[in-house]
């Protein structure tokens, strides 16, 4: 019989679910559409279960590591948490400065500039009402218009920060547990976040194109988002080069 949810399938999803053919296989959605007692977080009864199973659990997880020889409370000196801070800094600087963490802030600016700043879009509104009440375009050439603009600013939208967000994670990754992953058979997290990410500015990139032709006052915005996304792939490619063989759970099976 064939598992309801598919493991793991939302760690490398675009987080939209409104448009996602998924959800019904995939746990965190289901998780979200919870009981009136667990969306309720002022309800003791709710708090007080979680915290139950919580010491339950590690319990638990407290004796298997002491069967394992593993002390889990053991102290940290304080030149191993000096240690780790350095450490983590010197990960940030190198994610920060990354030329790919770079151009992502370039396109951010850009595209939260033409988000916050839809003139082209209220241009091109007035033009295609003229159009419809002189007879040059139909009702239904109208709504269908309307609605691919409509949609491309959804996309523009909702990926604002998302890719950033995916390819740090993937720098990150890269940076930190790619040997480990590799060491123990697993797919690099890297490759799945540098995918996502992919696959997120293909779908900017086929918005900002069709930006450019229906809206003409946006041409110069357009093109530069399209160079900006366009250098983005580029590097993200280079970096990650197995990025796009990565199998995420139910997406490419």
């Amino acid at each position: 019989m064939e598992e309801k949810f598919i493991s793991g399938i939302h760690n490398y999803c675009d987080r939209w679910c409104e448009r996602c053919t998924l959800t019904s296989r995939c746990s965190n959605f289901d998780a979200s559409d919870t009981s009136d007692l667990k969306q309720d977080l002022n309800n003791k009864e709710f708090w007080y279960t979680l915290s139950e199973h919580f010491d339950k659990a590690f319990e638990l997880l407290k004796k298997a590591a002491a069967e394992q020889g593993i002390q889990l409370d053991k102290n940290i000196s304080a030149e191993e948490e000096a240690n780790y801070k350095q450490h983590k800094l010197l990960i940030n600087s190198i994610v920060k400065n990354h030329s790919i963490s770079i151009l992502c802030k370039q396109y951010q600016k850009i595209a939260t500039n033409f988000i916050k700043n839809s003139e082209g879009l209220t241009n091109k509104t007035k033009e295609l009402v003229s159009h419809l009440h002189l007879g040059i375009k139909s009702e239904e050439d109208v709504m269908h218009t309307v609605a691919d603009i409509s949609d491309c600013f959804e996309i523009i939208q909702w990926y604002l920060f998302f890719i950033d967000a995916k390819l740090q994670r993937a720098i990150r990754g890269k940076t930190e547990t790619e040997n480990w992953e590799v060491e123990n058979g697993y797919q690099k997290d890297s490759d799945g976040s540098a995918k996502i990410a992919l696959i997120a500015i293909e779908k900017n990139i086929a918005a900002w194109v069709k930006i450019y032709e229906l809206l003409p006052t946006s041409e110069d915005i357009a093109l530069q988002a399209l160079s900006l996304l366009t250098q983005l792939r580029t590097q993200a490619v280079m970096e990650f080069p197995q990025a796009m063989q990565f199998i995420r759970p139910g997406f490419d099976e």
